[in-house]
């Protein structure tokens, strides 16, 4: 398989990360090296549909082409293949009428190498990974694995790829904020809640640092989506109501990022609201244990990242404990840690 750099001037370029939102958030940071590396071309993201909002409003994307991974799936399981067959075609001519010098694809899945494929492209670029399919692409790429205390800066996970595309530095993620409706008071935002249990800090450690935080005389808001609405009340419980601002569930990513562009300054653990702080500028306490996807943000950052990992022997295990559970590398950090890290970056100019 050839793996020789792509040619030096792409007039139109696909970036594809489906998801998730976290690491659709980082993958910003290898736009915005292509973006300054070839100003003159239009560059395309392909991406789910529940984050194509977000990608719509920033100025570095020509289009935002969406994949509709739930209708294709409905037709797949319901048999209905003729419908299947045609809303795939249709896809592919969608894609290729936009007549692709580069198609990148950011993720290295099964599906979305496949997706690559469907988009043509003169040089179809992918990260090397387990998933079949490699064989539709040009050139392979490795980065480096997710669990890896090799990780330093914010989005290093794509600098083999933009290196093999002749990209400009990473600075890390860059998201430029769309104000929505600006919030009553610029608050200290907490994102506690993700979909995997080994990024999570207990929450008997939130609420302690909750409590520190308000002793301070802090304005205190918290983040999250719609599925974390019982879990930020389990959180609240107790706490008169209107302590805390609770807007878990109440935000589309574009509002979300409206009120993390106002804020103070976010606490949150291995989540797509810290790192979308850190993209938009905020200082940031981030918390980590079995995953580490950066230790420090990048040197032309413009507002300050704490992250808190404690190295153990252990850690980073990604999706394979050897605590049987316990997920020790979180628990014995401590909340008078994150609110000393806190204080720490608010009391920076």
């Amino acid at each position: 398989m050839p793996t020789s750099p792509a040619p030096a001037a792409p007039r139109r370029i696909l970036l594809i990360r489906l998801s998730a939102f976290g690491d659709v958030v980082i993958a910003t940071g290898l736009l915005q090296g292509l973006k300054r590396a070839y100003p003159d071309a239009e560059i395309d993201w392909l991406v789910q549909p529940e984050f194509a909002g977000l990608l719509r409003t920033q100025p570095a994307i020509a289009q935002v082409q969406v994949w509709e991974r739930k209708r294709w799936g409905q037709r797949f399981r319901s048999l209905h293949w003729l419908a299947l067959l045609q809303e795939v075609l249709g896809f592919r001519r969608q894609l290729k009428a936009r007549d692709y010098d580069w198609v990148i694809d950011a993720q290295g899945l099964a599906k979305s190498r496949l997706l690559a494929w469907l988009a043509g492209g003169r040089q179809r670029l992918g990260y090397r990974s387990k998933e079949p399919l490699e064989g539709v692409l040009h050139t392979v790429v490795t980065r480096h694995p997710e669990a890896s205390p090799d990780r330093r800066v914010i989005g290093d996970e794509h600098l083999p790829m933009a290196a093999a595309l002749g990209a400009a530095p990473l600075h890390g993620p860059q998201l430029l904020a769309v104000e929505t409706s600006p919030p009553p008071a610029a608050l200290v935002l907490l994102a506690p809640f993700t979909t995997r249990p080994q990024k999570h800090w207990p929450e008997g450690h939130w609420r302690q640092l909750i409590n520190e935080l308000l002793a301070l005389g802090l304005p205190l808001g918290l983040l999250g989506g719609p599925a974390d609405r019982a879990a930020a009340e389990s959180l609240l419980a107790g706490l008169p109501e209107g302590t805390v601002t609770n807007l878990v569930g109440q935000t589309s990513f574009i509002a979300a990022g409206s009120w993390i562009a106002q804020c103070q300054a976010l606490v949150g653990v291995d989540t797509g609201l810290t790192h979308m702080a850190v993209a938009l500028g905020r200082p940031t306490v981030a918390l980590f244990g079995s995953t580490l996807p950066y230790r420090q943000a990048p040197a032309a950052a413009v507002a300050p990242l704490k992250v808190i990992w404690l190295g153990l022997a252990c850690s980073p295990c990604g999706r394979k404990p050897t605590c049987g559970g316990r997920w020790d590398c979180l628990q014995m950090i401590s909340p008078r840690a994150v609110s000393a890290s806190l204080r720490e970056l608010l009391a920076r100019p």
